[in-house]
């Protein structure tokens, strides 16, 4: 069973640091014409919300991407120490 688990750990490691890296290359959230409109406006009521939920969109991207990282070392470590064991 050992010998399945290493390589399907390494694939995945290399599968979540391909998606980290391509979130990374996409932008982040950016704000919006409904943010501007109501900057614009004075509703300081509605563009509070809007801040809010740009804030959370940026907060929830980071936190993706340094979870898909770190997934992918606990991965890569724990492929490198299933493999490091003695074989019969």
């Amino acid at each position: 069973m050992q010998h399945i688990i290493t390589p399907v750990c390494l694939v995945l490691c290399l599968a979540l640091l391909v998606t980290g890296f391509a979130l990374l290359a996409i932008d982040a959230p950016q704000v919006d014409m409904r943010l501007h409109r109501a900057r614009l406006s004075g509703d300081t009521t509605y563009r509070d919300m809007l801040e809010a939920d740009l804030e959370k969109r940026i907060w929830m991207r980071r936190a993706l991407i340094g979870g898909l990282f770190l997934a992918a070392v606990a991965l890569g470590v724990a492929a490198f120490y299933g493999s490091s064991g003695t074989r019969p």
